[in-house]
């Protein structure tokens, strides 16, 4: 019979964990140890951690409270939440010139009226741009055409497109043409085929595994990862290779 247990054949890096509790009621996860546990029964080691303050609320005040969640081993990495005003570049430019920035998750700014466009975002996105920080873009929280529009207003920013859902299928390509550091992060992608579709089509260097945790279940996506028909050099890029070039990440680092 066969066994209904599943561990991952190759490193992980969860490149999208969300932390803290948000103003609609408290997370299922309440502490770095909890996190930590959580991963270690999938087999992740590493997670990329944000907090939910930031998300939708203060961008500067989420990433103070995600300063608790940081381990002693550095399994957590912090993911630091940006929007393109006076305050919040301050403290990511204060942060990075303490080399303690890999990369920064965009605060939902259009809920608030600003659109994702270079008119509203320009010094932010040129100094992403010119220090290489890869930004994390939640699809949910712009408009397409506004991504595409910005995304090839400046060729040099490395983007990590978040949240694709199966919705998404008929623009995830242009998406992906529309700039080519765009890499997209794979947490609600499920159209069946089209994961490997899509490495077909653009390489696996493209795409990062990430969970969405506590959104959704840490384990499912990682376990339809394993059943692809990938190869298993591609499997390793997409589960950690591709997070580790993207947030400069060295063994031990």
């Amino acid at each position: 019979m066969p066994s209904l247990s599943f561990s991952p054949r190759v490193p992980v890096i969860d490149a999208n964990v969300c932390v803290g509790n948000p103003h609609t009621g408290p997370s299922p996860c309440q502490s770095p140890t909890q996190l930590l546990e959580e991963m270690d029964f999938h087999g992740v080691q590493r997670a990329l951690i944000y907090h939910a303050q930031g998300e939708q609320i203060s961008p500067t005040d989420g990433n103070m409270y995600l300063e608790d969640w940081l381990d002693e081993a550095d399994r957590l990495i912090p993911q630091w939440v940006v929007a393109p005003v006076e305050t919040s570049m301050t403290q990511i430019a204060d942060l990075h010139s303490r080399g303690r920035v890999r990369s920064v998750r965009l605060h939902d700014c259009q809920s608030a009226g600003l659109p994702f466009l270079p008119w509203g975002y320009d010094n932010l996105l040129s100094f992403l741009s010119d220090t290489r920080i890869p930004l994390w873009i939640p699809l949910m929280d712009v408009e397409t055409d506004h991504v595409v529009t910005t995304l090839k207003a400046y060729p040099d920013l490395h983007a990590v497109l978040v949240g694709a859902h199966y919705t998404h299928a008929l623009v995830v390509r242009g998406l992906l043409e529309a700039s080519p550091r765009a890499v997209l992060e794979l947490s609600r992608y499920e159209p069946i085929g089209e994961v490997e579709a899509l490495i077909e089509r653009f390489g696996a260097d493209r795409f990062v595994y990430g969970s969405w945790y506590p959104r959704y279940a840490m384990g499912p996506i990682l376990f339809y990862l394993h059943h692809t028909r990938m190869s298993e050099e591609e499997l390793a890029r997409i589960c950690a290779g591709n997070a580790e070039r993207l947030l400069g990440l060295t063994e031990g680092s």
